[in-house]
């Protein structure tokens, strides 16, 4: 089924290290031209990147924060919201400023490490 592979596939990636496109292709049972197909498109969308001469991918540091963790720490936030051009809202003990002219929405993950977040487009 196209959906559990899916799953599989991002939960190989989700470290955000570089990932070899034979080695994942044999550890996902999914066929080198299968993934490679995958990659390309994925990467046309920004979710990935992929490198096709050294047949390498890794995710998109921002889609990182959205997909599930095994152990996410119960005391971070998880949030989704719309920042209106030039604003700047507080979650938790954290700044978040969208210093752009259009209005964008988040979605975070925020534990005690990050203070500030600035927002440019």
């Amino acid at each position: 089924m196209i959906m559990l592979s899916i799953d599989k596939f991002f939960a190989a990636i989700k470290n955000g290290r570089w990932q070899n496109i034979d080695e994942l292709s044999e550890k996902l049972g999914i066929s080198i031209i299968k993934l490679e197909e995958l990659s390309k498109f994925l990467s046309e969308r920004s979710l990935i990147a992929y490198q096709e001469k050294n047949r390498k991918i890794r995710i998109q540091p921002l889609w990182r924060l959205i997909l599930p963790e095994e152990q996410c720490d119960p005391k971070a936030t998880v949030t989704t919201f719309m920042i209106p051009p030039k604003a700047s809202i507080d979650v938790q003990s954290t700044h978040i400023s969208n210093i752009s002219n259009v209005e964008v929405a988040v979605s975070l993950r925020i534990d005690k490490k990050i203070r500030e977040v600035t927002i440019a487009v």
